[in-house]
């Protein structure tokens, strides 16, 4: 079974290979990867805009359930290359113009550079902090960004200091936030629902004993949780995520959810509690409610940073902490309800901390996806 996966996939990647070097040099000037419909989600608005203005693009995907392949638009071109071996061999040598991706270490081992593709672009897809929460080098190969806020671009702009070659960085927004206040879906009662949603890996509180805690005092009092571990956790905290499930599936007011697309699960909860997560940034920005940080370790990915470094407290993520929501100690899990309580008594106090934090680092706030789309739309114009 599992050899003739394999081979299926292998035979359809090197067929979707052929297929895009025989495609008009049209379709070569704007390409984006997506890694898997994760990805796809936080392209949707964009892309979809490009092609309401009749722009060509073409997508390339890793996921062969891609939520792209169900458009028909004449201007759209897909193609699934999901067997790892050739999709490395793929990005090696693609041919194109404009290469937009949100994947960190390009050009580091996984997804090659190729000397066909003529400017790699680089769109967030997260809020945290390019110093700290990636490894060292993960933007180092990209030639373009797109910066969300002014955190962003100076850390950009200190660590391309005295390259050679000019980066180009763009002072854009963040779309994301925008879908997100736009976002309309049916009524529902949101009343005592919270949403956990950790970050990923060794650092994750899904992988300490807190999480226990936190979830055993929300149940005790009568919160309806849903927790919503990052998507790569289910590959790298599996283990930890399956013990958190076996003990607390038993209630009915603990929900698991596995929602590519967060636009849902944000809106039908009332409270996020997170630890480093970035998503606590975006619910806290987009519906105005501060989010409730746990006090853990931050999490570091660059290797030449350690947990006592100065450059932590200067991070995105850190900042966010204390201007939009509120730090939870361990100690105070007792007294959670008491927490609760006391944002929504402040709920306009807090709003009107979120608002200017908005307004103070955030490119764009009202228009970052017409931004995005224009700026696209400029490299399009250019390279045509």
């Amino acid at each position: 079974m599992r050899k003739s996966f394999l081979m299926n996939s292998f035979i359809n990647s090197i067929k979707e290979i052929l297929r895009y070097k025989k495609i008009d040099k049209v379709f070569r000037e704007i390409v984006f990867f997506t890694e898997n419909n994760n990805y796809s989600f936080f392209f949707k608005n964009i892309i979809d805009s490009l092609l309401d203005k009749q722009i060509n693009v073409t997508i390339i995907s890793n996921d062969k359930h891609d939520i792209f392949l169900k458009n028909n638009n004449k201007n759209l071109k897909v193609f699934i290359i999901d067997n790892f071996f050739l999709l490395q061999y793929f990005f090696s040598n693609i041919n194109c113009k404009n290469f937009i991706m949100t994947t960190p270490d390009l050009g580091n081992g996984i997804i090659n550079k190729s000397p066909f593709a003529k400017n790699y672009i680089y769109i967030f897809h997260s809020l945290i902090s390019t110093t700290v929460a990636y490894k060292r080098n993960a933007f180092k190969n990209y030639d373009t960004f797109f910066c969300p806020t002014t955190i962003h671009l100076k850390e950009l702009k200190d660590f391309f200091e005295g390259e050679k070659k000019e980066k180009k960085l763009i002072k854009v927004g963040y779309p994301k936030i925008n879908e997100l206040k736009n976002f309309k879906p049916q009524i529902i009662d949101k009343k005592n629902k919270i949403l956990i949603a950790p970050t990923w890996g060794v650092d994750s509180v899904v992988n300490k004993y807190e999480i226990f805690i936190l979830i055993e005092k929300l149940l005790e009092k009568e919160f309806n949780i849903i927790f919503r571990p990052h998507p790569m956790s289910f590959e790298k905290d599996k283990e930890s995520i399956n013990k958190i499930l076996k003990k607390f599936n038993k209630y009915e007011n603990f929900n698991l959810s596995k929602d590519k697309n967060n636009l849902e699960v944000f809106y039908n909860c009332e409270n996020l509690i997170t630890d480093w997560s970035g998503s606590a940034i975006e619910f806290s920005l987009a519906f105005k409610k501060p989010s409730i940080f746990l006090d853990t370790d931050q999490r570091i990915r660059n290797e030449d940073i350690n947990k006592k470094s100065e450059i932590l407290s200067n991070t995105f993520e850190n900042i966010c902490r204390s201007e939009i929501g509120i730090i939870l100690k361990t100690e105070d899990y007792e007294n959670i309800e008491e927490k609760i309580s006391d944002i929504k008594i402040n709920q306009e106090i807090y709003q009107k901390r979120i608002i200017n934090f908005e307004n103070n680092f955030f490119y764009n706030v009202k228009n970052s996806l017409e931004v995005s789309v224009y700026e696209i739309m400029k490299l399009y114009e250019k390279s045509s």
